[in-house]
């Protein structure tokens, strides 16, 4: 998220090194998800639903209800008390985490239709997934490009130190909590997850 940490706060590296692996996890998520739909959308294998549900569920588990409302309640609230120079972008990014439970349910019921194999529902689940995806890793760039900037200009220490305290209490059921120490292992072995790069 920062070029270079090193003159920050060790409450301001901790939290943004967290959300920073926070979106790294949902990056390989997403990643994983797309790689797993490209021979589906080629017809070469059926939708494995389990698999399909399993990333979804992570996603909505932690970041939707863990990560997501953490950034709402702590980090943007600081930086709006500080300054309304990120205010439309705020505005946006919330209405996008909002939108979030109902994104869920169109996927997750998009996803079961595909159980009938039928070529049409398969292209739809994808076309939703495909737009998910790239809302999302929109949404990532937005906070990390603008947001973060911002929130390095305004907030104080001891804003840093209540952010990072929110945001250590998160416990990433697969990835860890923050780029150190991430254990990638569970997804790799069981659904062959990329890594967040890929």
């Amino acid at each position: 998220m920062t070029e270079n940490n090193t003159a920050l706060p060790k409450s301001a590296q901790s939290a943004l090194s967290i959300i920073s692996g926070e979106h790294q996890g949902f990056a390989t998520a997403l990643n994983s998800l797309m790689r797993h739909l490209t021979p589906v959308r080629e017809r070469r294998v059926n939708p494995n639903y389990d698999l399909f549900g399993t990333i979804l569920s992570y996603i909505d588990t932690f970041m939707d209800r863990l990560h997501h409302p953490k950034e709402d309640e702590h980090l943007f609230r600081a930086v709006r008390t500080r300054t309304t120079e990120a205010d439309a972008v705020l505005l946006e990014l919330q209405h996008g985490h909002a939108r979030g439970p109902a994104d869920f349910r169109e996927l997750h019921e998009a996803l079961r239709r595909t159980r009938g194999g039928s070529a049409a529902e398969i292209e739809t689940f994808a076309i939703i997934l495909d737009r998910y995806a790239a809302e999302s890793r929109e949404h990532m760039r937005k906070e990390g490009s603008i947001v973060v900037p911002i929130a390095l200009k305004v907030l104080t220490q001891e804003d840093w130190e209540t952010i990072d305290h929110a945001f250590r209490d998160n416990r990433d059921p697969f990835f860890g909590t923050g780029p150190q120490g991430r254990d990638e292992t569970l997804f790799k072995a069981r659904y062959g997850f990329p890594s967040a790069g890929q």
